[in-house]
């Protein structure tokens, strides 16, 4: 152990740091508490100036178009996100590192050269992104949810697994080339290990609910996307860590298949681990976004550079007839029953289909593999090691292992000998190929499925909510794009099941213990 304050001091120490880089300005006198005010929207919008909600409540194909006109400047769009940014922190605890000074003078510098030049940097230009703590930015530390990298940048280097974390993650740069201005990075579980965003650093509420969580380990962008805090983030996602916080906070998200987008040079826990890979991709507040995001990072080729991506060339337009085109609806895995609100939206969804003529089938049948199985074997294959990578890079500051980690893992448990491992990457082959058998014999170009199994929990809670139907996807590699098409309603109770058949013992638990997110 080498390090020279008690962890809870660092952890202090770092809460303290962030506050400093917020202008005294824009600190809040007095911070609500989550029963008092638990929608950080709803209190934004009585203490923000007005002409800077206007510029956060735009996408940022509408911003291009102002920066375009000359109606707003790189400047005026970074400024308002940055202020809104610092007072969703105060209120979430969603940033773990600021860099309002840095983002601030490159808009500046952007401003002057369409001043001069009539042109912009890029399609990005005067556009802020937040990023997941993962996404390298030079000079900014990554610290993956641990204590130990704001010690000393030697511990940065032991835990990020990278000597030379002086360059932009490729994905970053890319977006960065085209004018894209960094302004701070989000929150994550340590380890990226979680169904919440918690840590010894601290716990990041939900924006919508601050008594609710916002999901994991993607939980401190989506709570700042959601409180319009950004416009575009990108997260990551290997058990569902882009789809359950979207879903959480009613945001688009795309989590696409492995090696899609490139992951050259963004800092992971068990980085080698390649059977189930960690994926990158962006969380948008609107699907235009999410689909400029996406189109300006696969032309530029990333292939190239990243030799694990796939090349792949973007297709602006697929000729695509709506109604040749069948679509497997999936209330339920027969496993744990979603909560009313979410089968209300998925039933709604299915009818709205048909009456358009797309075919949407209700699948009755239960899967071909029991979704715990699949969701079962990925978190055997990430913790082969019996957490002992994270256990070294606690020791490092002290620290121990946070609370979400020990109520969402059993601990201790075993390590793998290769035969044992190589065992279970044959039995996820086996189960993508049992699913892709069943997709191909029902003739389905997609399925539509629930995003989680509720719409959010009580902090701390996490145990109480199975999270089965997004760590399925990870095994099979599909393509998931998370789609907001409802709130809690009246309509609800309508689906409501009353009866004492459960699916599975974690069904009796997220229905009689779990709640609707209100």
């Amino acid at each position: 152990m080498t390090q020279d304050l008690d962890y809870k001091q660092v952890a202090q120490n770092k809460r303290e740091s962030n506050l400093a880089k917020i202008p005294k300005e824009w600190l809040l006198e007095t911070v609500p508490t989550p029963e008092e005010q638990p929608n950080v929207n709803e209190y934004l919008s009585t203490i923000i100036p007005k002409e800077e909600q206007e510029i956060t409540a735009l996408s940022a194909t509408q911003l291009q178009q102002k920066i375009k006109s000359g109606e707003l400047s790189a400047y005026q769009i970074t400024y308002a996100y940055c202020h809104r940014s610092a007072l969703v922190h105060q209120l979430t605890n969603c940033l773990i590192e600021i860099f309002y000074d840095r983002a601030l003078e490159r808009a500046k510098e952007q401003d002057a050269y369409f001043k001069s030049t009539g042109k912009l940097t890029g399609v990005l230009h005067g556009i802020p992104i937040s990023l997941k703590d993962q996404i390298n930015v030079p000079g900014i530390t990554t610290s993956l949810g641990y204590l130990a990298p704001h010690i000393s940048r030697e511990h940065e280097i032991t835990i990020c697994h990278n000597e030379k974390k002086d360059k932009h993650s490729l994905i970053a740069q890319i977006l960065y080339d085209q004018g894209a201005i960094f302004y701070v990075k989000t929150t994550v579980p340590m380890a990226m290990l979680g169904a919440e965003t918690s840590s010894n650093y601290a716990i990041t509420a939900n924006s919508i609910d601050r008594t609710k969580s916002p999901g994991g380990s993607s939980g401190g962008e989506s709570s700042l996307l959601a409180a319009q805090g950004s416009v575009i983030g990108l997260g990551t996602d290997i058990g569902g860590s882009i789809r359950g916080p979207c879903t959480q906070l009613g945001l688009f998200g795309l989590r696409a298949s492995s090696n899609r987008f490139p992951y050259l040079d963004i800092s992971n826990s068990y980085p080698n681990q390649i059977t189930v890979p960690s994926v990158v991709g962006p969380m948008c507040r609107y699907l235009e976004d999410l689909e400029l995001v996406s189109k300006i990072i696969i032309e530029s080729q990333p292939w190239l550079k990243d030799p694990k991506c796939l090349p792949i060339e973007w297709k602006s337009k697929l000729e695509i007839d709506p109604k040749k085109v069948k679509f497997g609806v999936m209330p339920w895995d027969h496993e744990v029953m979603p909560h009313p609100p979410i089968l209300r939206c998925l039933n709604e969804v299915q009818q709205q289909l048909s009456q358009n003529g797309v075919q949407a089938e209700l699948i009755k049948e239960a899967p071909p593999v029991k979704h715990s199985s699949i969701a079962n074997l990925l978190t055997d294959l990430y913790t082969c090691d019996n957490f002992q990578e994270i256990t070294k890079f606690c020791e490092l500051s002290g620290e121990p292992h946070p609370d979400l980690l020990k109520r969402s893992f059993n601990l201790p448990g075993k390590v793998d000998n290769l035969y044992e491992y190589m065992d279970k990457v044959e039995i996820k082959y086996k189960f993508q190929q049992a699913y892709d058998k069943f997709f191909n014999d029902k003739g389905y170009d997609a399925m539509i499925v629930p995003g989680w199994s509720s719409t959010s929990w009580t902090l701390g809670d996490n145990g109480k909510i199975a999270n089965s139907y997004t760590r399925y996807l990870n095994p099979l590699d599909y393509t998931v794009l998370t789609v907001p098409v409802g709130k809690v309603d009246e309509r609800d109770v309508e689906f409501e099941r009353k009866d004492e058949e459960f699916g599975s013992a974690q069904d009796k638990i997220s229905r009689r213990e779990g709640y609707w997110f209100g």
